[in-house]
């Protein structure tokens, strides 16, 4: 298994989301790292994840939620958040962890070519090419899972407000980092409450 960037041979994960109901926290843990993300799309020479999807479809979650028979109150109505939650969270998950699972595979791949391209095999070739279809097929995977985390990061978003009955409202990447400025400016020369300096 792929650990932090190393290969630990004798470790297995334990794939708690085949046993644990999908929460959003845990589309989180499994998600691609974004940050490679604009690296993979450059590499694959593909159009990057509109960077609008997760507003876009926030709004039409909001849309539907708001002609649809959402319960009052009571046990009906955390059932029916939570059921629409899953519903939305399970397709991201299940990508996550196939990504992961053939950017393992990836991995494996990579090491037996390089291994063999040291050695001065007689397959060596063939090996480097099987390890590059691992790597475009990881690739792909990783930006697939990418694309449907921003969707559920989307509707989500508008589910929570809907469920704490808070009138939903375009995001607004300004307004929401404003807290930290505003207690960045109370500290003491100005220091970042979340940094050392």
């Amino acid at each position: 298994m792929l650990l932090d960037g190393v290969w630990i041979e004798n470790l297995i994960r334990f794939p708690v989301e085949r046993r644990a109901p999908p929460t959003y926290e845990m589309m989180c843990e499994l998600a691609p790292d974004s940050r490679m993300i604009p690296a993979v799309a450059e590499a694959m020479q593909v159009d990057e994840i509109d960077p609008d999807l997760r507003h876009a479809v926030d709004r039409e979650m909001a849309e539907y939620l708001a002609t649809a028979a959402v319960p009052e109150s009571g046990t009906e109505r955390r059932q029916f958040f939570a059921e629409l939650r899953e519903r939305v969270l399970a397709p991201a998950i299940a990508a996550s962890v196939e990504a992961k699972r053939v950017a393992d595979d990836a991995y494996k791949a990579s090491r037996v070519a390089i291994q063999a391209q040291e050695k001065k095999e007689l397959n060596s070739f063939s090996l480097g090419r099987r390890a590059n279809h691992f790597l475009n097929t990881s690739a792909r995977a990783a930006l697939e899972a990418h694309r449907l985390c921003e969707i559920a990061r989307g509707k989500c978003r508008a589910l929570t407000l809907a469920e704490m009955g808070e009138p939903w409202v375009p995001f607004d990447a300004q307004e929401a980092s404003a807290w930290l400025v505003h207690a960045t400016d109370k500290t003491p020369a100005g220091r970042a409450v979340l940094g050392k300096g």
